[in-house]
Protein backbone atom coordinates (compact mmCIF):
# COMPACT_ATOMS: atom_id res chain seq x y z
CA UNK A 1 0.00 0.00 0.00
CA UNK A 2 1.31 3.18 -1.26
CA UNK A 3 1.66 5.65 1.86
CA UNK A 4 0.42 9.54 1.30
CA UNK A 5 2.79 12.37 1.74
CA UNK A 6 2.46 14.87 4.51
CA UNK A 7 0.77 17.29 2.01
CA UNK A 8 -2.19 15.06 1.55
CA UNK A 9 -2.73 13.76 5.19
CA UNK A 10 -2.77 17.26 6.09
CA UNK A 11 -5.28 18.76 3.89
CA UNK A 12 -7.41 15.64 3.95
CA UNK A 13 -7.43 16.53 7.97
CA UNK A 14 -8.00 19.60 7.63
CA UNK A 15 -10.69 19.61 5.29
CA UNK A 16 -12.40 17.17 7.23
CA UNK A 17 -12.03 19.38 10.58
CA UNK A 18 -13.87 22.83 8.08
CA UNK A 19 -16.44 20.43 6.98
CA UNK A 20 -17.19 19.49 10.64
CA UNK A 21 -16.80 23.28 11.56
CA UNK A 22 -18.99 24.48 8.77
CA UNK A 23 -21.78 21.78 9.57
CA UNK A 24 -21.65 22.90 13.36
CA UNK A 25 -21.79 26.69 12.51
CA UNK A 26 -24.38 26.62 10.15
CA UNK A 27 -26.35 23.90 12.89
CA UNK A 28 -25.94 26.92 15.52
CA UNK A 29 -26.67 29.81 13.19
CA UNK A 30 -30.08 27.81 12.10
CA UNK A 31 -30.76 27.46 15.68
CA UNK A 32 -30.33 31.02 16.55
CA UNK A 33 -32.21 32.67 13.52
CA UNK A 34 -34.69 30.04 14.68
CA UNK A 35 -35.18 30.98 17.84
CA UNK A 36 -34.44 34.70 16.45
CA UNK A 37 -37.78 34.32 14.20
CA UNK A 38 -39.57 32.55 16.42
CA UNK A 39 -39.55 34.99 19.41
CA UNK A 40 -40.44 37.83 16.49
CA UNK A 41 -43.54 35.76 15.37
CA UNK A 42 -44.74 35.07 19.01
CA UNK A 43 -43.87 38.76 19.70
CA UNK A 44 -46.25 39.96 16.40
CA UNK A 45 -48.99 37.59 17.44
CA UNK A 46 -49.23 39.44 21.03
CA UNK A 47 -49.35 42.26 19.57
CA UNK A 48 -51.94 41.45 16.67
CA UNK A 49 -53.97 40.19 19.73
CA UNK A 50 -53.71 43.28 22.12
CA UNK A 51 -54.77 45.11 18.70
CA UNK A 52 -57.78 42.73 18.75
CA UNK A 53 -58.60 43.06 22.08
CA UNK A 54 -58.72 46.72 21.66
CA UNK A 55 -60.98 46.83 18.72
CA UNK A 56 -63.20 44.33 20.08
CA UNK A 57 -63.52 46.71 23.68
CA UNK A 58 -64.02 49.47 21.57
CA UNK A 59 -66.74 47.87 19.36
CA UNK A 60 -68.25 46.95 22.67
CA UNK A 61 -68.19 49.97 24.33
CA UNK A 62 -69.62 51.91 21.16
CA UNK A 63 -72.85 48.34 20.69
CA UNK A 64 -71.48 47.77 17.48
CA UNK A 65 -70.00 44.20 18.31
CA UNK A 66 -72.30 43.13 14.82
CA UNK A 67 -69.42 44.84 13.19
CA UNK A 68 -66.83 42.85 14.93
CA UNK A 69 -66.43 40.37 11.62
CA UNK A 70 -65.47 43.49 9.67
CA UNK A 71 -62.85 44.50 11.73
CA UNK A 72 -61.57 41.07 12.67
CA UNK A 73 -61.60 40.29 8.44
CA UNK A 74 -59.85 44.05 7.96
CA UNK A 75 -56.91 42.54 10.22
CA UNK A 76 -56.77 39.27 8.80
CA UNK A 77 -55.90 40.81 5.73
CA UNK A 78 -52.49 41.88 7.07
CA UNK A 79 -49.46 40.45 5.51
CA UNK A 80 -48.96 36.82 6.79
CA UNK A 81 -51.64 36.51 8.84
CA UNK A 82 -53.90 33.53 6.83
CA UNK A 83 -57.31 33.78 9.88
CA UNK A 84 -58.59 34.82 13.00
CA UNK A 85 -60.47 33.13 15.51
CA UNK A 86 -62.76 33.67 18.50
CA UNK A 87 -62.88 31.69 21.23
CA UNK A 88 -65.64 32.71 24.34
CA UNK A 89 -65.40 30.71 27.91
CA UNK A 90 -68.27 28.99 29.08
CA UNK A 91 -69.06 32.24 31.44
CA UNK A 92 -69.09 34.46 28.58
CA UNK A 93 -71.24 32.51 26.47
CA UNK A 94 -73.55 31.89 29.70
CA UNK A 95 -73.90 35.81 29.96
CA UNK A 96 -73.72 36.85 26.05
CA UNK A 97 -74.83 33.38 24.19
CA UNK A 98 -73.26 31.75 21.43
CA UNK A 99 -72.55 33.56 18.50
CA UNK A 100 -71.74 32.17 14.79
CA UNK A 101 -69.24 33.82 12.45
CA UNK A 102 -65.40 34.40 13.83
CA UNK A 103 -66.19 32.34 16.83
CA UNK A 104 -64.31 29.09 17.47
CA UNK A 105 -65.78 25.75 19.18
CA UNK A 106 -64.38 25.61 23.07
CA UNK A 107 -63.37 21.86 23.06
CA UNK A 108 -61.63 20.13 25.79
CA UNK A 109 -58.29 20.44 24.17
CA UNK A 110 -58.62 24.22 24.05
CA UNK A 111 -59.78 23.97 27.27
CA UNK A 112 -57.04 22.80 28.57
CA UNK A 113 -54.55 25.16 26.92
CA UNK A 114 -56.61 28.02 28.30
CA UNK A 115 -56.88 26.92 31.41
CA UNK A 116 -52.85 28.13 31.95
CA UNK A 117 -53.63 31.02 31.10
CA UNK A 118 -50.67 31.83 28.96
CA UNK A 119 -50.09 32.47 25.18
CA UNK A 120 -49.21 28.57 23.55
CA UNK A 121 -47.83 28.82 20.11
CA UNK A 122 -48.36 25.76 17.73
CA UNK A 123 -45.65 25.38 15.17
CA UNK A 124 -45.62 23.17 11.60
CA UNK A 125 -42.60 23.81 10.20
CA UNK A 126 -43.75 21.75 6.96
CA UNK A 127 -46.64 23.72 6.43
CA UNK A 128 -45.27 26.88 7.06
CA UNK A 129 -47.81 28.08 9.66
CA UNK A 130 -47.91 28.89 13.42
CA UNK A 131 -51.05 28.70 15.23
CA UNK A 132 -50.84 31.17 18.35
CA UNK A 133 -53.61 30.49 20.92
CA UNK A 134 -53.75 33.90 23.07
CA UNK A 135 -55.75 33.61 26.22
CA UNK A 136 -58.08 36.88 27.66
CA UNK A 137 -57.86 37.05 31.31
CA UNK A 138 -60.82 39.49 32.74
CA UNK A 139 -58.76 42.61 34.75
CA UNK A 140 -59.73 45.78 36.50
CA UNK A 141 -57.04 47.59 36.04
CA UNK A 142 -56.07 49.98 33.19
CA UNK A 143 -58.36 51.86 30.57
CA UNK A 144 -59.49 48.65 29.34
CA UNK A 145 -61.68 47.49 32.67
CA UNK A 146 -63.60 44.04 31.61
CA UNK A 147 -65.50 43.73 34.74
CA UNK A 148 -67.63 46.91 33.47
CA UNK A 149 -68.91 45.00 30.60
CA UNK A 150 -68.76 41.18 31.81
CA UNK A 151 -70.28 39.29 34.39
CA UNK A 152 -66.78 37.57 35.83
CA UNK A 153 -64.39 37.87 38.40
CA UNK A 154 -61.05 39.62 38.26
CA UNK A 155 -58.63 37.45 36.63
CA UNK A 156 -60.91 34.95 35.47
CA UNK A 157 -60.66 33.42 31.91
CA UNK A 158 -62.70 35.38 29.30
CA UNK A 159 -61.18 33.23 26.36
CA UNK A 160 -59.00 33.31 23.46
CA UNK A 161 -57.94 34.45 19.98
CA UNK A 162 -56.50 32.17 17.71
CA UNK A 163 -54.00 33.44 14.57
CA UNK A 164 -53.11 31.30 12.16
CA UNK A 165 -49.57 32.84 10.99
CA UNK A 166 -47.68 32.84 7.59
CA UNK A 167 -43.58 31.72 8.73
CA UNK A 168 -43.21 30.81 4.80
CA UNK A 169 -41.23 34.65 4.92
CA UNK A 170 -39.54 33.87 8.12
CA UNK A 171 -38.20 30.70 6.96
CA UNK A 172 -37.20 31.50 3.36
CA UNK A 173 -35.03 34.73 5.22
CA UNK A 174 -33.31 31.70 7.41
CA UNK A 175 -32.80 29.80 4.77
CA UNK A 176 -31.32 33.07 2.34
CA UNK A 177 -29.11 33.97 5.32
CA UNK A 178 -27.94 30.30 5.76
CA UNK A 179 -26.96 30.38 2.66
CA UNK A 180 -24.93 33.39 2.64
CA UNK A 181 -23.28 31.88 5.85
CA UNK A 182 -22.50 28.42 4.55
CA UNK A 183 -21.03 30.23 1.23
CA UNK A 184 -18.90 32.71 3.47
CA UNK A 185 -17.49 29.55 5.36
CA UNK A 186 -16.98 27.31 2.15
CA UNK A 187 -15.09 30.77 0.89
CA UNK A 188 -13.23 31.07 4.00
CA UNK A 189 -12.38 27.40 4.03
CA UNK A 190 -11.28 26.90 0.91
CA UNK A 191 -9.36 30.13 1.13
CA UNK A 192 -7.38 28.62 4.44
CA UNK A 193 -6.83 25.33 2.73
CA UNK A 194 -5.03 27.22 -0.33
CA UNK A 195 -3.14 28.92 1.97
CA UNK A 196 -2.03 25.62 4.20
CA UNK A 197 -1.21 23.85 1.27
CA UNK A 198 1.30 26.87 -0.31
CA UNK A 199 3.07 26.60 3.64
CA UNK A 200 3.27 22.37 3.32
CA UNK A 201 4.53 23.15 0.64
CA UNK A 202 6.67 25.75 0.69
CA UNK A 203 7.81 25.53 4.89
CA UNK A 204 7.20 21.35 5.02
CA UNK A 205 7.25 19.11 2.06
CA UNK A 206 9.87 20.93 -0.60
CA UNK A 207 12.39 21.49 2.34
CA UNK A 208 12.22 18.19 3.06
CA UNK A 209 12.84 16.77 -0.01
CA UNK A 210 15.78 19.21 -0.30
CA UNK A 211 16.61 18.18 3.02
CA UNK A 212 16.82 14.20 1.74
CA UNK A 213 18.62 15.16 -1.59
CA UNK A 214 21.26 17.17 -0.15
CA UNK A 215 21.69 14.89 3.19
CA UNK A 216 22.33 12.15 0.16
CA UNK A 217 24.83 14.42 -1.77
CA UNK A 218 26.55 15.51 1.77
CA UNK A 219 27.16 11.96 2.86
CA UNK A 220 28.43 10.80 -0.64
CA UNK A 221 30.96 13.87 -0.70
CA UNK A 222 31.84 13.50 2.85
CA UNK A 223 30.46 17.58 3.08
CA UNK A 224 28.23 18.72 5.45
CA UNK A 225 25.02 20.65 4.21
CA UNK A 226 24.54 24.63 4.73
CA UNK A 227 21.42 25.38 7.11
CA UNK A 228 21.04 29.07 5.50
CA UNK A 229 18.47 27.95 3.05
CA UNK A 230 15.79 26.69 5.57
CA UNK A 231 13.15 29.29 6.77
CA UNK A 232 12.04 27.36 9.91
CA UNK A 233 14.17 26.42 13.21
CA UNK A 234 12.75 22.63 13.01
CA UNK A 235 14.39 22.31 9.44
CA UNK A 236 17.18 23.92 10.77
CA UNK A 237 17.78 21.48 13.87
CA UNK A 238 16.94 18.59 11.08
CA UNK A 239 19.66 20.08 8.83
CA UNK A 240 22.34 19.92 12.59
CA UNK A 241 21.30 16.82 13.12
CA UNK A 242 21.47 14.90 9.67
CA UNK A 243 24.95 16.86 9.16
CA UNK A 244 25.93 15.67 12.71
CA UNK A 245 24.83 11.95 11.82
CA UNK A 246 26.68 11.90 8.52
CA UNK A 247 29.79 12.94 10.35
CA UNK A 248 29.34 10.06 12.92
CA UNK A 249 28.55 7.41 10.45
CA UNK A 250 31.70 8.89 8.14
CA UNK A 251 33.73 8.25 11.25
CA UNK A 252 32.61 4.59 11.87
CA UNK A 253 32.84 3.88 8.19
CA UNK A 254 36.45 5.01 8.04
CA UNK A 255 36.85 2.63 11.35
CA UNK A 256 34.70 0.00 9.36
CA UNK A 257 36.92 -0.23 6.53
CA UNK A 258 40.43 -0.28 8.40
CA UNK A 259 38.61 -3.35 10.37
CA UNK A 260 37.74 -4.84 7.06
CA UNK A 261 41.21 -4.20 5.81
CA UNK A 262 42.96 -5.51 8.57
CA UNK A 263 40.04 -8.39 8.31
CA UNK A 264 41.09 -9.09 5.07
CA UNK A 265 44.73 -9.21 5.36
CA UNK A 266 44.13 -11.50 8.43
CA UNK A 267 42.60 -13.58 6.64
CA UNK A 268 44.99 -13.72 3.59
CA UNK A 269 47.06 -14.30 6.36
CA UNK A 270 45.36 -17.60 7.37
CA UNK A 271 45.00 -18.57 3.40
CA UNK A 272 48.36 -18.29 3.17
CA UNK A 273 49.46 -20.11 6.33
CA UNK A 274 47.27 -22.65 5.37
CA UNK A 275 48.17 -23.43 2.15
CA UNK A 276 51.52 -23.35 3.21
CA UNK A 277 50.53 -26.13 5.84
CA UNK A 278 48.71 -28.23 3.52
CA UNK A 279 51.76 -28.38 1.25
CA UNK A 280 53.76 -29.28 4.02
CA UNK A 281 52.15 -32.13 5.04
CA UNK A 282 52.07 -33.59 1.73
CA UNK A 283 55.64 -32.81 1.83
CA UNK A 284 55.56 -35.28 5.09
CA UNK A 285 54.78 -38.10 2.32
CA UNK A 286 57.17 -37.11 -0.31
CA UNK A 287 60.22 -37.29 2.37
CA UNK A 288 59.37 -40.70 3.54
CA UNK A 289 58.64 -42.47 0.38
CA UNK A 290 61.79 -40.80 -1.50
CA UNK A 291 60.58 -40.77 -4.99
CA UNK A 292 57.54 -38.78 -5.12
CA UNK A 293 59.42 -35.56 -5.07
CA UNK A 294 57.27 -32.63 -6.07
CA UNK A 295 54.32 -35.34 -7.00
CA UNK A 296 52.34 -33.06 -4.22
CA UNK A 297 52.74 -29.98 -6.41
CA UNK A 298 52.09 -31.31 -9.61
CA UNK A 299 49.12 -32.72 -8.99
CA UNK A 300 47.55 -29.55 -7.43
CA UNK A 301 48.49 -27.80 -10.73
CA UNK A 302 47.43 -30.44 -12.64
CA UNK A 303 43.85 -30.57 -10.99
CA UNK A 304 43.29 -27.16 -11.45
CA UNK A 305 43.75 -27.00 -14.71
CA UNK A 306 41.61 -29.90 -15.26
CA UNK A 307 38.88 -28.63 -12.72
CA UNK A 308 38.90 -25.26 -14.86
CA UNK A 309 38.68 -27.28 -18.25
CA UNK A 310 35.82 -29.31 -16.99
CA UNK A 311 33.94 -25.90 -15.90
CA UNK A 312 34.17 -26.05 -12.39
CA UNK A 313 33.57 -22.65 -10.27
CA UNK A 314 36.39 -20.33 -9.21
CA UNK A 315 35.51 -21.26 -5.69
CA UNK A 316 35.73 -24.80 -6.44
CA UNK A 317 38.98 -24.34 -8.77
CA UNK A 318 40.83 -22.85 -5.60
CA UNK A 319 39.63 -25.49 -3.24
CA UNK A 320 40.80 -28.35 -4.99
CA UNK A 321 43.82 -26.94 -5.89
CA UNK A 322 44.08 -26.19 -1.91
CA UNK A 323 42.87 -29.71 -0.88
CA UNK A 324 44.43 -32.13 -3.71
CA UNK A 325 48.24 -32.43 -2.23
CA UNK A 326 46.75 -34.11 1.01
CA UNK A 327 45.47 -37.36 -0.87
CA UNK A 328 48.49 -39.49 -0.04
CA UNK A 329 48.47 -38.01 3.15
CA UNK A 330 47.56 -41.31 4.77
CA UNK A 331 50.97 -43.27 3.41
CA UNK A 332 52.76 -41.69 6.36
CA UNK A 333 51.01 -45.02 8.36
CA UNK A 334 52.47 -47.04 6.07
CA UNK A 335 55.56 -49.06 7.31
CA UNK A 336 58.98 -47.89 5.08
CA UNK A 337 59.86 -51.59 4.36
CA UNK A 338 55.88 -51.45 2.16
CA UNK A 339 56.75 -47.92 0.96
CA UNK A 340 59.65 -47.80 -0.30
CA UNK A 341 60.28 -51.67 -1.56
CA UNK A 342 62.08 -51.47 -4.98
CA UNK A 343 59.30 -53.82 -6.17
CA UNK A 344 56.45 -55.45 -6.69
CA UNK A 345 54.12 -55.30 -3.63
CA UNK A 346 53.05 -59.21 -3.15
CA UNK A 347 49.21 -59.15 -2.16
CA UNK A 348 49.42 -58.91 1.90
CA UNK A 349 51.60 -55.61 1.17
CA UNK A 350 49.51 -54.55 -1.60
CA UNK A 351 46.43 -54.92 0.87
CA UNK A 352 48.51 -52.85 3.63
CA UNK A 353 49.26 -50.01 1.26
CA UNK A 354 45.70 -49.88 -0.01
CA UNK A 355 44.57 -48.95 3.53
CA UNK A 356 46.24 -45.47 3.38
CA UNK A 357 42.76 -44.07 1.30
CA UNK A 358 41.32 -44.95 4.71
CA UNK A 359 43.76 -43.49 7.24
CA UNK A 360 44.32 -40.52 5.29
CA UNK A 361 40.43 -39.54 5.43
CA UNK A 362 40.10 -40.24 9.24
CA UNK A 363 43.06 -38.03 9.83
CA UNK A 364 41.04 -35.52 8.05
CA UNK A 365 37.36 -35.95 8.35
CA UNK A 366 36.67 -34.49 11.75
CA UNK A 367 37.67 -30.75 10.51
CA UNK A 368 34.94 -28.28 9.60
CA UNK A 369 37.33 -26.18 7.50
CA UNK A 370 36.25 -26.91 4.00
CA UNK A 371 39.36 -27.42 2.43
CA UNK A 372 40.62 -30.09 5.01
CA UNK A 373 36.68 -31.86 4.45
CA UNK A 374 37.48 -31.77 0.84
CA UNK A 375 40.83 -33.47 1.23
CA UNK A 376 38.98 -35.93 3.60
CA UNK A 377 37.51 -37.10 0.61
CA UNK A 378 40.32 -36.97 -1.95
CA UNK A 379 41.93 -39.10 0.22
CA UNK A 380 39.19 -41.87 0.85
CA UNK A 381 38.35 -41.93 -3.32
CA UNK A 382 41.21 -41.11 -5.10
CA UNK A 383 41.69 -44.93 -6.15
CA UNK A 384 38.13 -45.22 -6.47
CA UNK A 385 37.25 -46.62 -9.83
CA UNK A 386 34.24 -45.39 -12.42
CA UNK A 387 33.11 -48.74 -13.20
CA UNK A 388 33.14 -49.64 -9.34
CA UNK A 389 36.49 -52.09 -9.22
CA UNK A 390 38.18 -49.56 -7.00
CA UNK A 391 38.62 -49.72 -2.97
CA UNK A 392 38.17 -48.91 -0.02
CA UNK A 393 34.73 -48.46 -0.59
CA UNK A 394 34.00 -49.90 -4.82
CA UNK A 395 32.00 -46.59 -5.30
CA UNK A 396 31.14 -46.17 -8.74
CA UNK A 397 30.52 -43.34 -11.25
CA UNK A 398 28.78 -40.18 -9.99
CA UNK A 399 28.98 -41.80 -6.38
CA UNK A 400 32.56 -41.32 -6.34
CA UNK A 401 33.24 -37.35 -5.31
CA UNK A 402 34.37 -35.30 -8.60
CA UNK A 403 37.53 -33.85 -7.10
CA UNK A 404 38.40 -37.62 -6.12
CA UNK A 405 38.15 -38.60 -9.86
CA UNK A 406 40.15 -35.75 -10.99
CA UNK A 407 42.59 -36.61 -8.63
CA UNK A 408 42.36 -40.18 -9.77
CA UNK A 409 43.14 -39.55 -12.95
CA UNK A 410 46.13 -36.95 -12.57
CA UNK A 411 47.37 -39.54 -9.64
CA UNK A 412 47.66 -42.09 -12.22
CA UNK A 413 49.19 -40.03 -15.60
CA UNK A 414 52.09 -38.66 -13.07
CA UNK A 415 52.96 -41.51 -11.67
CA UNK A 416 53.69 -43.09 -15.02
CA UNK A 417 55.32 -40.02 -16.15
CA UNK A 418 57.92 -39.81 -13.59
CA UNK A 419 60.47 -42.54 -12.72
CA UNK A 420 59.55 -44.56 -9.25
CA UNK A 421 61.69 -46.77 -6.79
CA UNK A 422 59.50 -49.74 -8.72
CA UNK A 423 59.31 -48.98 -11.72
CA UNK A 424 60.73 -46.41 -14.98
CA UNK A 425 58.87 -43.46 -16.55
CA UNK A 426 57.05 -44.65 -18.75
CA UNK A 427 56.87 -43.45 -22.87
CA UNK A 428 54.46 -40.75 -23.57
CA UNK A 429 52.55 -42.33 -26.27
CA UNK A 430 52.05 -45.31 -23.86
CA UNK A 431 50.54 -43.54 -21.09
CA UNK A 432 48.19 -41.41 -23.80
CA UNK A 433 46.97 -45.33 -24.80
CA UNK A 434 46.52 -46.28 -21.11
CA UNK A 435 44.52 -43.36 -20.37
CA UNK A 436 42.36 -43.93 -23.42
CA UNK A 437 41.92 -47.31 -22.80
CA UNK A 438 40.69 -47.21 -19.35
CA UNK A 439 37.97 -44.46 -20.30
CA UNK A 440 34.73 -45.76 -18.76
CA UNK A 441 36.31 -48.13 -16.58
CA UNK A 442 39.22 -46.43 -14.10
CA UNK A 443 38.11 -43.00 -15.16
CA UNK A 444 35.25 -40.89 -16.20
CA UNK A 445 35.27 -40.39 -19.96
CA UNK A 446 34.50 -36.48 -19.68
CA UNK A 447 37.86 -36.23 -17.86
CA UNK A 448 39.54 -39.07 -20.36
CA UNK A 449 38.90 -36.08 -23.19
CA UNK A 450 40.20 -33.37 -21.20
CA UNK A 451 43.50 -35.07 -20.30
CA UNK A 452 44.28 -36.24 -23.89
CA UNK A 453 43.32 -32.98 -25.60
CA UNK A 454 45.89 -31.65 -23.41
CA UNK A 455 48.23 -34.27 -22.64
CA UNK A 456 51.34 -32.78 -24.48
CA UNK A 457 51.00 -29.87 -21.68
CA UNK A 458 50.62 -31.89 -19.18
CA UNK A 459 53.52 -34.18 -20.21
CA UNK A 460 56.15 -30.98 -20.14
CA UNK A 461 54.65 -29.49 -17.22
CA UNK A 462 55.46 -33.30 -15.46
CA UNK A 463 58.92 -33.62 -16.99
CA UNK A 464 59.37 -30.03 -15.54
CA UNK A 465 58.65 -30.15 -12.39
CA UNK A 466 59.74 -33.99 -11.81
Amino acid sequence: MQKQSIKTITLSRLIQIFFVAIIIVLSLIALSYRNFFQHTVENKALVIAEIIKAGLTSHMKAGIMDKREYFLSEVASVHDIDSIRIIRSDAIRKQFGVRSGSEAKLTDDLRTILASKKPHFIWNDLDSNVIAIIPYVASSQGELNCLKCHNVNDGELLGAITINLNISGYQELVMKYGYAFAAVLLVLAILIVFNMSHVIERYIRKPLSKVIHEGELAYSAHKKIDSGSYESQELDDVVQNINNFNEEVLLKEDDLQKKNQELIALNQEIELTLEEIIMAMGKMEEIRSKDTKNHAKRVAILSRMIAKSYGMSDEEVHLITLSSPLHDIGKVGIADNILNKPGKLNDEEFEVMKTHASLGYEVLRHSKRKVLYSAALIAHSHHEKYDGSGYPQGLKGDEIPLFARIVAIVDVLDALLCKRIYKEAWVGEDVYNLIEKESGKHFEPKLVCIVLSNFTTYEKLIKELS
